[in-house]
């Protein structure tokens, strides 16, 4: 110390050029934590590796936002028409701007149901917004700058712009609570010290150490990647100034007293320094082990109040270098213009109450006991990670957010998102079924209101990729298909026994008797030229003739009877064969029809056979494979050229009919003509001549007639040999289509009981659907090997409800995908809800782990410094009662009495801290004092120390407490509630528990000694004994 105070100048010269340098040079924090913002949770988080998932699949980086407009009277067509303009103005300065994959109601028309209010009085626009681009207010600027022409009120919102607006109030609060804080301290250190001089002194002392401390983190912020966040200069402003002064009274008021002992200055330096410097060593070893420890902790928030080390360190630099400077500089000067000359007065309030305490130790504790214990008993920790809350609806993003939550709904506003990570691409059907598994599932869990994904874009299954309805659609066609079988069965049945009725050997015959007649008709026709020769040579036979003709003509008339009924039965048969040839035309293609089916069939089965988990050992869906599949044998030789062939063959056969009735017509014509030419011969021989050459003429038509009738019977025998063979496969075939529709039936009653089921089937066709590849360019990525779901929540995001749904997702997603084709298959659930449950694990975690190690390293110091076991324990055990107290009054105030949903995520674990490593401080002036009349008993030191330090740790807690107090005009609840935490614990600590409970601990031995003085005595002995 006596080289520090002969280096006094050199000392003052080397801090001011390191504040002005670190100052100067000081990178803005807060320009860093707009940003990068601040991390809420380790990369290593399920939320955090979720984010990472979600962007290696978009395309488009940055956070989901929203523009939100909104009129009270609803948003009238112009107004409708000058946002459309605004929003494409956006969309045309995006890039400048940094907002991607904008959706509005206007380009996106089959999304304006979910955009536009069903008052027509809000409209959103969704979007991406990259941070990159700018900072915050800056593209919020330039965004107002393009809705100029808007009427209707516009609001960004979202997370960027929630956290930015959280930012400049935590930011704000301060500013405000520094300035306060600076006020603060000058007003009651004047108060104290009655001097000008001090407080001037002490708040530049603690300005340097600030300064500096600021300067070094923020190098690190910006070169190391140190943790950084709203918190980081609250904490050192609250801290260093809080402490720095506590510890600047403590020293000020002891060099009083060395002062007013008639020391001179450096040897009063000295022996201030030799009492009170150890103390406030130990007090900033308790600070410094209690923050250093915030490294093992996993939230990153935390991690940030290692910042206070730094502080702490500098402090203690100053404390040991600057200060000393002052105290040598000024002298008596320092608390001008006191004329005081004693150090700080005794506290007879103090005395008091540690008097009573010791009187009455065991009274004492059990009272203490009544009133600790049950705050700890009955601790309930309910955190509220509601940012928005916190800010309140005064800032335009919270605004923005109500509008959407109180018209579309605040789950709807704020949903969770699951993405998958495969191996293997998902726009496959076993994928996709595994996905529409998940999604069904996921809408069991109570709390989700709605799951959107790639089987189910919009919220709700799609009917036809589902078995049950395709297999509804196939019974319905398997149910037609069987009815057109058996009525095609019926109908070849009848053709067939047509088919085997007719006797297509008379065809033979006819053929037989054609032939015959025309050689009767050849020799006839003859006869006829030679009569008509001889009649032309003049005949005396021409009586006999004439007998001859009459004779001739009754014959023909009989033969034109003939050949009249021959066509007739020619026309029946041919009419027949037609009838039949129609009902053949119609059984030839259906027969076709029902082999096509049945293709189709065995692809249905065998995609029901990989889909539903039972098919290959159920009994009736093996007999209904085989049955498909042998009829699809029995059907194998039916082929359209074959079907062909016998058109052919059908072509032939009605060809020949009408040959061989077209002939007969022709034949029957000529007798006709040739019976006319024997009446005319009969009534005049003398024109037989001329009537025999008409006859003679028509006979040689009647036997080319002949000749022709003779062709066309020999094709319709031909054509019957066809008909035969096909009349023998009509029956093969009718026996194979009674087979098929028993089958049909079969399959029908086995598909039936599937008509419920939700299995999912994609149809082949429906991949090239465009509405259906609209979907898996919304939930796949580009390379289909990943995929997203969108969830809805009934429940508030930051509501405890959330938090617990948020955690029955998370174990659906685990089970839902194990021991499927996506097992292994990495997941992730990303959103507020998402990320409020896991800071809910993570900082509950970190302060149970926190309070072992903070008062394990509070232990060992106290330890050090002490040197006692068991008032190291009571102390200890009175800081962590100090904390539960303080969270007690904490959650009365502020859930019973404020009705607030939860006390502010940080407040628990800072309050903590600040309460045990400051807290400590105080019972290291009580224990130091303590130690300095050894030659006391303990009852009696302890009431003597507290009657001497009771007015310095009242005035150090009034310090760290009115410090702590400026931030409650900040508005912010984060700060309100840390403040008024640390306040409570301060309270109890310095007028309950150090008081109170630690004299009556330390007296409870010579209480003990006087109840029980033998057992004393013995003990007493013993240790001398020993000694």
């Amino acid at each position: 110390m006596t080289k520090i105070i002969k280096a006094r100048w050199i000392i003052f010269t080397l801090w001011l050029a390191a504040t002005i340098a670190l100052t100067a040079f000081q990178p803005d924090i807060n320009a860093i934590l707009r940003q990068q913002g601040q991390q809420a949770l380790s990369a290593n988080s399920p939320t955090a590796a979720a984010q990472a998932l979600f962007s290696k699949m978009e395309m488009s980086q940055g956070t989901d936002s929203l523009l939100v407009f909104y009129d009270e009277n609803s948003i009238s067509a112009e107004e409708m028409e000058r946002i459309r303009a605004g929003v494409q103005a956006i969309r045309d300065s995006g890039s400048e701007l940094g907002i991607s994959k904008i959706i509005d109601p206007f380009s996106t028309p089959e999304a304006a149901d979910s955009l536009i209010s069903g008052d027509g009085t809000t409209v959103m626009v969704s979007f991406k917004l990259d941070q990159k681009a700018g900072e915050i207010d800056d593209i919020e600027n330039a965004i107002a700058g393009k809705l100029g022409n808007v009427r209707a009120e516009h609001y960004l919102t979202g997370e960027d712009f929630i956290q930015n607006d959280y930012l400049e109030a935590a930011l704000a609060g301060v500013e405000k609570s520094a300035v306060l804080t600076v006020l603060f301290i000058f007003i009651i250190l004047i108060i104290l010290f009655r001097s000008v001089v001090t407080p001037l002194v002490s708040l530049a002392a603690v300005a340097f150490s600030y300064l500096c401390s600021m300067g070094i983190a923020a190098q690190l912020i910006a070169n190391t990647g140190f943790p950084v966040t709203s918190l980081t200069q609250v904490l050192l402003v609250l801290i260093l100034f809080g402490i720095g002064t506590d510890y600047n009274i403590l020293l000020f008021n002891r060099f009083r007293e060395e002062l007013a002992h008639g020391c001179p200055t450096d040897e009063a330096i000295l022996n201030t320094y030799k009492s009170a410097g150890k103390t406030i060593a130990y007090s900033i070893l308790t600070v410094f082990i209690a923050f250093c420890s915030l490294i093992f902790s996993e939230s990153p928030i935390y991690q940030s109040g290692i910042v206070v080390v730094i502080g702490v360190a500098v402090l203690l630099l100053e404390i040991m270098t600057l200060t000393p400077l002052s105290m040598k500089v000024l002298g008596h000067r320092l608390f001008w213009p006191s004329q005081k000359t004693g150090g700080h007065r005794e506290s007879t309030l103090w005395g008091k109450i540690s008097s009573a305490s010791t009187r009455r130790p065991v009274i004492a504790v059990l009272l203490i006991a009544l009133l600790v214990a049950p705050t700890v008993y009955f601790h309930e920790q309910k955190l509220n990670f509601d940012n928005i809350a916190e800010l309140g609806p005064a800032y335009p993003s919270t605004k923005g957010f109500a509008i959407v939550a109180d018209h579309f709904g605040r789950g709807r506003a704020m949903p969770v998102s699951v993405i998958i990570d495969n191996h293997a691409a998902l726009d496959q059907n076993e994928a996709l079924a595994v996905i529409d598994t998940l999604t069904e599932r996921l809408k069991q869990i109570e709390g989700v209101d709605q799951v959107s994904s790639v089987t189910q874009p919009q919220g709700s299954p799609i009917p036809d990729f589902y078995i049950g309805s395709q297999v509804g659609s196939v019974n319905s066609g398997l149910s037609r298909t069987q009815d057109g079988t058996e009525q095609i069965a019926d109908g070849l049945k009848l053709a067939q026994d047509k088919l085997g009725s007719a006797d297509f050997s008379q065809a033979g015959q006819i053929a037989d008797g054609t032939v015959r007649l025309q050689d009767g008709m050849t020799a006839l026709t003859d006869g006829l030229k030679q009569v008509q020769a001889g009649l032309a040579g003049g005949s005396p036979d021409s009586p006999t003739l004439s007998n001859g003709m009459a004779v001739l003509e009754t014959n023909l008339a009989a033969m034109s009877g003939g050949v009249a009924a021959l066509a007739a039965n020619y026309e029946t048969i041919q009419a027949g064969y037609a009838q039949m040839g129609a009902s053949y035309q119609q059984a030839a293609q259906a027969l076709l029809g029902a082999k096509s089916a049945l293709t189709q069939l065995q692809a249905v089965i065998t995609a029901l056979g990989g889909s539903y988990a039972g098919a290959q050992s159920d009994p009736n869906y093996l007999q209904l494979q085989q049955s498909v599949d042998s009829l699809t044998q029995s059907l194998s030789g039916i082929t359209p050229q074959g079907i062909e062939a016998l058109n052919e063959n059908y072509a032939a056969l009605s060809s020949g009919f009408a040959a061989a009735n077209q002939s007969l017509a022709a034949m029957r014509s000529g007798l006709e003509q040739i019976s006319s030419g024997l009446q005319e011969l009969q009534s005049a021989l003398d024109t037989a001549a001329s009537g025999l050459g008409t006859i003679a003429e028509n006979m040689d038509s009647v036997t080319a007639g002949l000749s022709q009738l003779e062709s066309g019977q020999q094709q319709l025998a031909a054509g019957l040999d066809g008909f035969s063979s096909f009349g023998t496969r009509l029956k093969s075939v009718n026996s194979g289509l009674e087979q098929l529709s028993a089958g049909l039936g079969l399959t029908n009653g086995f598909l039936s009981q599937l008509n419920t089921s939700q299995t999912f089937h994609l149809p082949a066709e429906a991949l090239t659907d465009e509405g259906f590849q609209q979907s898996l360019e919304m939930f796949l990525s580009a390379d289909r090997t990943m995929t997203k779901m969108i969830i809805v929540l009934d429940a508030d995001p930051y509501s405890e409800q959330a938090l617990d749904t948020v955690r029955q997702i998370n174990e659906t997603l685990t089970s839902g995908l194990d021991g499927t084709v996506l097992a292994g298959a990495q997941f992730g659930v990303a959103g507020p809800s998402a990320m409020t449950a896991d800071m809910n694990d993570v900082l509950n975690r970190d302060l149970n782990r926190m309070i072992v190690i903070v008062l394990t390293g509070v232990f060992l110091v106290l330890l050090l410094v002490i040197r006692s076991l068991w008032p190291s324990v009571f102390i200890t055990a009175s800081l962590l009662g100090a904390y539960y107290a303080a969270m007690f009054a904490q959650n009365y105030i502020f859930l019973n009495l404020l009705g607030l949903e939860g006390i502010s995520s940080y407040v628990p674990f800072f309050s903590f801290i600040v309460i045990v490593a400051l807290g400590v401080d105080y019972s290291i002036f009580l224990m130091m004092r303590f130690k300095e009349y050894p030659q006391l008993s303990a009852k009696e030191a302890i009431v003597l120390a507290s009657r001497h330090t009771g007015g310095v740790v009242t005035s150090a807690a009034l310090i760290l407490g009115g410090t702590f107090a400026t931030l409650l005009p900040s508005g912010l609840t984060l700060l309100v509630q840390l403040a008024a935490a640390v306040i409570a614990g301060l309270i109890v600590l310095c007028f309950i528990l150090l008081p109170v409970f630690l004299p009556a601990v330390l007296a409870l031995p010579d209480a003990a000694a006087r109840l029980f003085p033998k057992k004393k005595q013995g003990l007493t002995v013993k240790e001398d004994s020993a000694v």
